[in-house]
Parts: structure tokens; sequence; C-alpha cells
């Protein structure tokens, strides 16, 4: 029990003591840690195996041993270098750190830039196999950019120091030559750019003077233009304003041919609408009278055939029985007088022949005289007096 207190009151605090202190001892003598921004570069300086190791280290711990391990650490982020001038400290004179060149017309300019740049992927121990420790890639890096700015800017002119154009094809070519010489140098380009071109006072007055006749020249070159366009617009104007007076008096010339021929059309069409319409008209009343006649000639041939069929019925056989019972329907009794002592009546025979009717061959047969006298009576109209028999 007594155990137990002292393990729990000294040595449990005393061990944590230890771990602790091993601990931190352990991560500065034997463990080293590489940056999210970094890349480690080992070194055995102790060992069967000593000498570079050919192998970039990315962020994270690694071992790193007191008197066995060396390890160089180096920016792997985009770094830039910047030739610009910097305001002095403490009042002291401006420390000139721009690139300073000769142009190709002996003018000096101090030139402001920035260059981008990377070491290569998986080739930090390649940079510090070659170039060495520290910082020297860097002081390569400016040396080399002020040697190609140099050589590069130095063959412009006074002409090409204010125009923004050749500026940027200027740089590009300070970026491809920069990339070729540090090629073999571990580091990659990104970009170069050129801020700002500062020239002795002399050269700058020329140049403001170079700007303003420029100046002056696009501003009469622009009113001039201007004054062209304005003339080419009013030349535009008038000749839009012929064309459209044109347009309408042509415009207004084919309504009116075109009402006139409409017009002519119209009377054209009413008057072969009324030929149409009389030829019509005589081709009707040429049929009307054409059936017209012919109805009349039916008829007049309808009564001749009747005519015709009555006299052949007339004249044929019974046909002195029809004329004798046509003649006892048109005879009035009224109007004969018939005497009873010259006749009698009982008779008939004696009464047949005087009504002029003989026997022949036991027929009854009227003569010529009296068949004549009974068709007369009966072409009479009915109602017409008559002669009365005597």
């Amino acid at each position: 029990m007594h155990i137990g207190k002292l393990t729990a009151k000294y040595i449990i605090p005393v061990g944590i003591f230890f771990f602790v202190a091993l601990s931190i001892v352990g991560i500065k003598f034997f463990v080293i840690k590489v940056g999210v921004d970094q890349v480690g570069v080992r070194t055995h300086i102790w060992g069967v195996t000593r000498g570079l190791v050919h192998k970039d280290y990315g962020p994270g711990w690694h071992r790193a041993i007191s008197g066995i391990d060396q390890w160089d650490l180096y920016d792997s982020t985009v770094q830039t270098l910047e030739l610009a001038k910097e305001p002095s400290y403490m009042g002291q004179r401006d420390e000139r750190k721009e690139a300073a060149l000769r142009t190709a017309d002996d003018y000096d300019v101090s030139v402001d830039m920035i260059v981008k740049y990377q070491i290569k992927k998986d080739e930090a121990w390649k940079l510090r196999q070659n170039i060495g420790v520290g910082d020297r890639y860097k002081i390569i890096v400016e040396n080399e950019t002020r040697d190609i700015a140099r050589s590069v800017l130095g063959k412009m002119v006074e002409r090409d120091l204010y125009n923004p154009e050749e500026k940027r094809r200027r740089a590009a070519e300070c970026k491809t030559e920069l990339t070729e010489r540090l090629l073999l140098r571990h580091v990659n380009v990104i970009d170069v750019l050129i801020l700002e071109m500062r020239f002795d006072p002399q050269l700058e007055r020329k140049i403001k003077n170079i700007k303003l006749a420029e100046l002056d020249y696009v501003l009469n070159k622009s009113k001039a233009l201007a004054a062209e366009q304005r003339g080419i617009t009013q030349t535009i104007d008038a000749d839009t304003e012929a064309i459209a007076q044109k347009i309408t008096g042509d415009k207004e010339r084919s309504i009116t041919v075109l009402d006139a021929e409409t017009s002519k059309r119209i009377t054209e069409i009413l008057a072969e609408a009324d030929k149409y319409l009389v030829q019509k008209k005589a081709e009707g009343d040429l049929y009307k009278q054409q059936r017209k006649a012919g109805g009349t000639l039916l008829i007049k041939y309808s009564q001749a055939e009747g005519e015709r069929l009555r006299r052949e019925a007339l004249a044929g056989m019974g046909g002195d029985i029809i004329v004798a019972m046509e003649a006892a329907r048109n005879i009035n009794l009224a109007d004969v007088s018939i005497s009873s002592l010259d006749l009698n009546l009982l008779d008939i025979d004696d009464m047949a022949t005087r009504l002029g009717v003989t026997d022949t061959k036991g027929k009854l047969r009227v003569d010529s005289k009296t068949f004549k006298q009974i068709q007369e009576m009966l072409n009479q109209p009915k109602g017409t007096d008559t002669t009365k028999p005597k």
C-alpha cells in the first residue's frame, strides 16, 4: 500500500518528465521538419553511404541524426526577383538595384523589372550538387537577368523606349534567353515583366518632345480624318436624299402607271363581260326562237297528222256511220220540220231513202251529195245555223 502511493506520487511524474525530455531531445537531434513551402536535400556525412542523397524530400518529418545527416532546405514556391529602385533608409542615398544599361543610340537607361522563377521539381538535389548550398542559385538568377537585360534591351533605340508593344516584345525575348541559360541551373523561369524605364534628363526631355510631336500629329490626323468623315457623311446624306427622292418618284410613277393599267384592264374586263352577256343573250334568244318554232311546227304537224288520220277514218270502212253519228249529234230536232202527211214515220226504209240512204246489198249507203252536206255541217262550229231540211 505504501509502495503504491509512492509510485503514484513520484515515479509516474518522473517518468513523464523523462519521456517529454527524450522527445524534445529526439526532435532536436534525431528528426527534422520540412515545411509545406520547402523541399529538403539530405547528405550523409558519416557511414557507408556517405555523400549526397539523389532525392528530394517533401514536407513532413525526416530523420536527422546529428553527426550522420546534414540537411539543406530550399524554397519550393514561385520566387520573385525584383530589380527596382528601392528607397534609402536613415537618410542614405538610393541604392541602385535596378538594371542599368546603355541603348543602341548611346543613352543611359535604368530598367525596373520582375522575374518569376521556381526550382524545378525533383531537381533540388541537383541544384545542391552543381551550385552549392544556401542562396547561391538566387545570385546566379540575378546576374543572368542583368546580363540578358543589357544584351536584349540594349538593342533598343530612343523611339522604342516609349513604345509599349516594343517593351512587351523585348520582355518576351528576355524570358526566352533567360530560360535557356537557367535550364542547366535547375531553375524554371515563369515570367519576365518590364515595369518602368527611366532615362537621363536630356533623353527624357527629348522623348517628351517626340511624344508631344507625335500627339500633335495624331491629333491633326484625327481632325483631318474627322473632317474627311464629315465630308463623306454629308456626301452620303446627299446621295441618300437623292436616292430617296428618286425612289419616291419612281414609286409614284409606278403607282400612276399601275393605276392606268388597272383601269384599262377593268374597262377591258367589263367590255368583255358585256360582250359575253350580249352574245349569251343572243344565243339564248336564238335557242328560244328555235325551240318555239320547233314547238309550233310540232303542233302544226300534230294537227295535220290528226286531220289526216281523221280523213282516213272518214274515208275508210265505217266512215259513213261516223259521219251519220256526228250528223245525228249535230241535228237540232227542235229546228226540224217534218210533215206527217208526206212521211210515214213507221216506214223506216222510206225515211232512210228520203234522207238519201240507199240499200246496196243489204248495206245502207249515203250518196255523195248528202255526204258532202253532212261534212259541211260537221265542219261548222256549234251554235251556227244550218239549213233546215225540207
